[in-house]
């Protein structure tokens, strides 16, 4: 069965990234633009997510939705993107639950290493 990444994003372009820092992996990516459309993933699917990526803000709705996530399903590896210049947001968005954080790359080579990052360290606390 192929893998399954869930994409938590209102930009078009960043979807592209994704795309091609994932390309060659076969991976499924199920798109969400509003935080009804995460939840709802998270709920039916998250057994089978590989992980979620969240591009967002450092704002409230953003943390809400962080955490609401971890709170469906708290196994599920989150790597969460921000803009440049939301470096404070690191420490809160790893208190609501994420693995990873990273201002929001411009190339996929930078997001391909955050995913194989995100992955190993989810693949070693598995076995542990």
């Amino acid at each position: 069965m192929k893998s399954q990444v869930l994409l938590y994003s209102r930009d078009p372009k960043f979807d592209d990234l994704l795309s091609e820092a994932l390309s060659g992996t076969g991976a499924i990516v199920l798109i969400a633009r509003t935080v009804a459309d995460v939840l709802q993933i998270v709920c039916q699917r998250g057994c089978s997510l590989e992980f979620a990526l969240m591009d967002f803000d450092g704002g409230c709705r953003g943390m809400t939705l962080l955490s609401a996530v971890h709170a469906c399903y708290e196994r599920l590896p989150i790597l969460v993107t921000t803009s440049e210049d939301a470096e404070h947001v690191t420490a809160v968005a790893y208190a609501n639950g994420a693995r990873g954080c990273l201002p929001k790359p411009r190339h996929a080579a930078l997001l391909t290493a955050a995913i194989a990052d995100l992955s190993e360290t989810h693949h070693q606390l598995a076995a542990a």
